[in-house]
C-alpha cells in the first residue's frame, strides 16, 4: 500500500498512531499549547464514565458493527510515571509545549475568528533505541520487536502533548504498511478514550485475544471486508502500545510481531 492509500484509508480505520504538526489554533488558545492530533476517525477525549467491562487493563465503552455504525472505544488503565523519569528535554516540553517552527494565518476559518496553523518542532530518531532514550532512560519501555526491524521504518517521532508523550512510526513490512505507537502517561494527567470509528460500508469487526511473548494480554480487532485491518492494544509495564496492520486482516503477522514484546 502507497503512503498516499495509507492516508486515505486512514480516514476510514483510524488507530491512534497517525499524528500531524499542523492545526488551525484559533488565537485566544494560542498560549504555549501543543496541538497533535491523531487521525480524523480516531477518538483520544478526556472521559469520567468507567466502563463495567474490563479485559487486559481496558476498559471496553462501546463495540458498535450493525452495517452503519463500525466503531470501538475504551480506556487504558496505564501508569502515571513522575515527571523526573523522562529526560530534562521532554520534561520542558510538557511544561512549555513542544518548540515552534513556524506560524501562519489559516487558510479556512469561521467567520470573525482569528487562527493560525502552527508548525512544531517534532524530535524524529532513526531508531526506537535513539527514541526511547530522548523520551527517558528510567521509562520502562518494552524492546523493539525483532520482526518490525525486518522491515524499513519512517523514522521515530515524538510527541508531547502536556502530560502524554508517544513515539510513532510507520513500518513497511511484508508489503504491508504497519503503524506503531507507544504511548506513555505522566502524573498529573487524566483518563482518555481511544478506539478507531470504521464509518458505513460492507465489513465485519471481530474481537479477538491473544498474547504477547512476555505474557501480556492483548486486545485484538480484526476486520474483514471493504476495508481489512488488524489493530492491537496491550499495556506492558503501565505503556500502552498500539500495532496496526492497514490493509490486510493478517492474524498471523500480528501474532508474529506480538510474540517478541
Amino acid at each position: 500500500m502507497s503512503k498516499e492509500k495509507l492516508w486515505e484509508a486512514m480516514e476510514h480505520v483510524a488507530p491512534d498512531l497517525i499524528e500531524e504538526a499542523d492545526r488551525p489554533v484559533t488565537a485566544k488558545k494560542r498560549r504555549g499549547r501543543v496541538l497533535v492530533i491523531a487521525a480524523a476517525a480516531c477518538l483520544m477525549l478526556a472521559v469520567g464514565v468507567v466502563a463495567a467491562d474490563a479485559l487486559f487493563g481496558f476498559h471496553l465503552l462501546y463495540f458498535e458493527n450493525d452495517g452503519e455504525s463500525n466503531r470501538y472505544g475504551f480506556t487504558a488503565e496505564t501508569t502515571k510515571f513522575p515527571a523526573e523519569q523522562f529526560s530534562e528535554t521532554v520534561q520542558d516540553y510538557m511544561e512549555n509545549g513542544m518548540p515552534v517552527l513556524a506560524t501562519r494565518p489559516a487558510d479556512y476559518v469561521a467567520e470573525g475568528e482569528e487562527a493560525y496553523v502552527t508548525t512544531y518542532d517534532i524530535p524524529t530518531f532513526d531508531t526506537y533505541d535513539e527514541a526511547a532514550a530522548f523520551v527517558g532512560e528510567d521509562i520502562p519501555l518494552a524492546a523493539e520487536s525483532e520482526t518490525l526491524t525486518a522491515g524499513t521504518n519512517d523514522g521515530f517521532s515524538v510527541h508531547v502533548l502536556g502530560d502524554y508523550v508517544s513515539i510513532s512510526t510507520r513500518y513497511a513490512l511484508s508489503d504491508y504498511d504497519i503503524l506503531f505507537r507507544v504511548n506513555i502517561d505522566a502524573e498529573g494527567g487524566g483518563g482518555y478514550e481511544t478506539g478507531a470509528v470504521l464509518g458505513e460500508g460492507d465489513m465485519e469487526i471481530t474481537p479477538l485475544e491473544m498474547t504477547t511473548g512476555s505474557g501480556d494480554g492483548v486486545l485484538v480487532y480484526l476486520t474483514t471486508g471493504e476495508r481489512p485491518n488488524c489493530a492491537a492494544y496491550f499495556i506492558h509495564d503501565g505503556i500502552y502500545y498500539n500495532i496496526f496492520i492497514a490493509g490486510a486482516s493478517d492474524t498471523a503477522l500480528m501474532e508474529e510481531i506480538l510474540a517478541d514484546f
